[in-house]
């Protein structure tokens, strides 16, 4: 999932989430209902951005070793001129 795509998804649950909060509170019904609807409405959209995030997350990372991986393979890490000297003279 590109930056992109994610920073939409969370514009969208965000719209979404603020839409559904002013539904509630322009809806009849008693206070308390509203409250108890808007609260499971706020768990639901905290849910949703967790598990966003944490899928963000594990894609980062497995992006992250795959390139570490790459570098490593690609271009070796260089030999320091000193220890190149002593293991010449091993």
């Amino acid at each position: 999932m590109s930056r992109e795509s994610a920073s939409n998804l969370v514009c969208f649950l965000l719209g979404a989430a603020v839409g559904a909060g002013v539904a509630l509170l322009y809806a009849p019904q008693e206070g308390s209902k509203t409250r108890r609807a808007l609260s499971e409405k706020a768990s639901e959209v905290k849910e949703k951005a967790q598990e966003l995030s944490h899928t963000a997350r594990e894609r980062l990372d497995g992006l992250s070793a795959k390139a570490q991986e790459f570098l490593h393979r690609e271009h070796p890490a260089p030999v320091e001129p000193a220890d190149a000297a002593e293991n010449a003279h091993a």
